[in-house]
C-alpha cells in the first residue's frame, strides 16, 4: 500500500499549511466549521477554491505552471553533455538516463537521433549488442542525422554484428501458474479463494482449503498505473516498462516517454492529452498518492464518449458498491472493470474536518488547473453539473488511492545491500480486499505491473489472507505501527503481531531447528541476482517454510527462509532494477 506524505513536503502540503493558517489568523473558524457541514464533496472543493483563489495560492501555481520546462535544443545539448562525461566515468545507468532526457528535450529530428546513437554507445559498453543494434537503426532513421557521425556509428554497427553471438542471453522470466484452478467468477485467482464481510473488519479474502507456503493463489493485471517522477526517463509513461533501451520522447512534453508510438498513442487517448501541457506541475506538485487518483479519474473519462455517459455510470445504483466477484469477466471491458475500482472504499465518515479539508485543497487545485490549460474544458463543457461532478470524482479517488494504491517494486542495489525502489503506483481491485496485518501470511511479487501473490505461511481452511500495507513488525515498533495505521488507514491494528508484541528483526530469538536456510551461500547468490541458483534453490525455501514455518513462530531462521524465498521469486519474475544489473555485471 501506499502511504501519503513521505519525508520532505511537496508544494501542494505547504499550500494546505497556508490555507489553515490564514483561516487560523482571521479567525474564519465559523466557516470551517460549516465546510465540514456540507454535504456534498463538490461543495467543500468549491469553498476551499473560492479560499485558494481569494488568498492567491491558485495564481501563483499559475505563474510556476507557465515557466514549465519546454523543448530545448540548448537544454538538450547540455543533458547530453552531461551524459558524455558519466560516460567516460563508466556511470552507464547515469549516462543512459541523461541522454533519455536530452532526447525528450530535442526540438528536432537531428538532437533525437544523435540521442539514439549515444545510447547505442552505453549498450555496445554494456555488451548489450541486440539494443545496441536498436538504437543504430533508430539513430540512421531519423531526419537529418548528422554525416559526420556515420562512420563511427556504421563501425560500431559492424562491431555489434560481429559480437551479437557472444552475448550473454538473458534468462526468461519464469511463468508462476496459479496453484488451484481458477475461480469461477474470477478467472485470474485461485477457485478456493472466497470474499467475506463483517461489521467490525469490512471486506476481507479467505480461503476454504488449507494453503502452504509457496502456493499461488492470484495474478492480477491493474486498472491502471501512474509512473513515479524520477523513472520518467528509464520507463515507459504508458506501460510503465523499463524500457530505457528504445524510448522514444512525447512530441509535444519533456516529461513524458514511451515504448513505441502504440504506447504513445494509447496514453494519449486515455490521460495524456489531459496531462501532457501540466505534466510538470502535476510530478512537481503532488505526491504519487494524488498523481494516482488523478490518472484514475482521466483513464475512467477516457472511457465515455462524452462526460453525460461517465456521469449516468458513476450515479447509476448498480454500479456501485462492486468488487471483482460482481464483474461480468465473460464479458470484461475497461469499462465493466471500473466498476470495482469505482467501489472501493473511501473511509469518508472516519475522517476528520482537517483531513478533508486537505483533500478539498488538492482537488481544487488540480480542477481548477485543468479546466484552464487542458482539453478538460471543452470535455466537460460550460456545465457546471458537469464541473461539479468531475470535482466529486477527483475527491473520491483521491480518497480511495490512498489507500488501494499498491507500489510496484523492484530489487535495488546500493553501496552492496539490496533493497526495494518504487517504480510506480497501480490499482489492483482484488488486491485491495485484502485486509492488514503486521506479520502477514501473503507475499505480493510484481512482474512487469502484474502483481503475483504467494501464501507466506500455513494458512489454514477459512483463514483469512493478509498483506502488508507498509508497517511490518520486523521493521517498526507496534506504536509506531499502530499510528501509521490509524492515520493513514483509519483503523486500530488488531494483529497478531501488536495483540501477541512480536519482536524487531534484531531481536528475534533463535529456534531449535537446522540453518540451512539463509546460509552465507544463499546470501552471496541472491545477492548477485543469480538465476540459476534462484531457480535451482526456490524448492529448498518453501519447504523449509512448509516444515519449520509455524514452530515458535516468529525467529530467527523463518525470518531468514522468507527473506530468501522473496527475494528468489524477485529474480525469477525479473523484479531488478537496470542500474542494480548493471552493478553486478560491473
Amino acid at each position: 500500500m501506499c502511504s501519503e506524505k513521505v519525508n520532505s513536503k511537496s508544494d501542494i502540503y505547504d499550500t494546505y499549511d497556508d490555507i489553515i493558517k490564514t483561516v487560523n489568523g482571521l479567525k474564519l473558524h465559523k466557516e470551517f466549521k460549516e465546510f465540514r457541514g456540507m454535504t456534498e464533496n463538490f461543495q467543500r472543493v468549491r469553498y476551499v477554491e473560492e479560499l485558494l483563489l481569494k488568498y492567491e495560492h491558485i495564481q501563483n501555481f499559475k505563474k510556476k505552471l507557465v515557466m514549465q520546462d519546454s523543448k530545448s535544443n540548448e537544454r538538450a545539448i547540455a543533458l547530453r553533455n552531461e551524459g558524455n562525461k558519466n560516460f567516460m566515468a563508466r556511470n552507464y545507468f547515469e549516462a543512459l538516463q541523461l541522454y533519455n532526457k536530452s532526447i525528450c528535450y530535442s526540438e528536432d529530428s537531428k538532437n533525437i537521433g544523435i540521442g539514439y546513437s549515444n545510447r547505442s554507445a552505453v549498450f555496445f559498453q554494456l555488451k548489450m549488442y541486440k539494443q545496441c543494434l536498436e538504437n543504430i537503426e533508430m539513430s540512421k532513421k531519423t531526419k537529418n542525422f548528422p554525416e559526420n557521425l556515420l562512420a563511427k556509428l556504421n563501425k560500431r554497427e559492424e562491431d555489434c554484428k560481429k559480437f551479437l553471438s557472444t552475448q550473454k542471453r538473458e534468462e526468461d522470466p519464469v511463468e508462476f501458474p496459479l496453484s488451484f484452478k481458477n475461480h469461477e467468477v474470477v478467472p485470474y485467482i485461485a477457485n478456493c479463494l472466497a470474499l467475506g464481510h463483517t461489521k467490525e473488519e469490512g471486506r476481507f479474502i479467505y480461503t476454504k482449503v488449507d494453503l502452504k507456503p509457496g502456493d499461488c493463489v492470484a495474478i492480477e493485471d491493474p486498472y491502471c498505473t501512474a509512473l513515479l517522477p524520477p523513472m520518467r526517463y528509464i520507463r515507459c509513461t504508458y506501460c510503465t516498462k523499463e524500457n530505457c533501451f528504445t524510448l522514444i520522447p512525447c512530441n509535444h512534453c519533456t516529461g513524458a516517454m514511451f515504448c513505441d508510438k502504440v504506447c504513445r498513442d494509447k496514453a494519449w487517448n486515455s490521460f495524456h492529452k489531459y496531462e501532457c501541457k501540466v505534466i510538470d506541475f502535476i510530478l512537481d506538485t503532488f505526491p504519487k498518492i494524488h498523481q494516482t487518483a488523478l490518472r484514475i479519474c482521466l483513464t475512467a473519462l477516457s472511457l465515455f464518449g462524452n462526460v453525460d455517459d461517465c456521469r449516468a455510470f458513476c450515479e447509476d445504483p448498480a454500479n456501485q458498491s462492486k468488487t471483482v466477484f460482481d464483474l461480468n469477466f465473460d464479458e470484461l471491458t475497461k469499462t465493466e472493470e471500473y466498476k470495482a475500482v469505482y467501489g472501493l472504499i473511501t473511509n469518508q465518515e472516519k475522517r476528520d474536518t482537517e483531513d478533508l479539508f486537505q483533500r478539498a485543497v488538492v482537488v481544487a487545485t488540480i480542477k481548477n488547473i485543468l479546466i484552464e490549460f487542458t482539453p478538460l474544458k471543452s470535455f466537460l463543457g460550460k456545465n457546471i453539473e458537469n464541473e461539479n461532478f468531475f470535482a466529486n470524482l477527483l475527491f473520491k479517488h483521491v480518497q480511495t488511492s490512498s489507500t488501494n494504491g499498491h507500489s510496484l517494486d523492484l530489487i535495488e542495489q546500493v553501496n552492496n545491500i539490496n533493497d526495494d525502489v518504487h517504480f510506480a503506483t497501480g490499482i489492483y481491485p482484488f488486491l485491495s480486499l485484502f485486509n492488514h496485518s503486521c506479520a502477514p501470511n501473503t507475499v505480493r511479487i510484481s512482474k512487469g505491473t502484474t502483481y503475483i501473490v504467494f501464501a507466506l505461511r500455513h494458512i489454514e481452511a477459512n483463514g483469512k489472507l493478509f498483506e502488508n500495507y507498509g508497517s511490518h513488525f520486523l521493521q517498526q515498533p507496534k506504536m509506531e505501527r499502530q499510528q501509521y495505521l490509524s492515520s493513514q488507514f483509519r483503523f486500530v491494528c488488531k494483529c497478531e503481531a501488536c495483540e501477541n508484541n512480536y519482536n524487531m528483526a534484531m531481536m528475534l530469538p533463535r529456534a531449535n531447528i537446522p540453518s540451512t536456510v539463509n546460509t552465507p551461500k544463499d546470501n552471496d547468490h541472491l545477492s548477485k541476482f543469480d538465476f540459476q541458483y534462484a531457480l535451482k534453490n526456490l524448492e529448498k525455501y518453501t519447504e523449509y517454510l512448509k516444515i519449520y514455518g509455524e514452530r515458535n513462530y516468529p525467529n530467527f531462521q523463518i525470518q531468514g527462509a522468507e527473506e530468501c524465498f522473496k527475494m528468489a521469486l524477485k529474480i525469477l519474475v525479473g523484479a531488478v532494477h537496470l542500474r542494480a544489473k548493471i552493478l553486478s555485471n560491473k
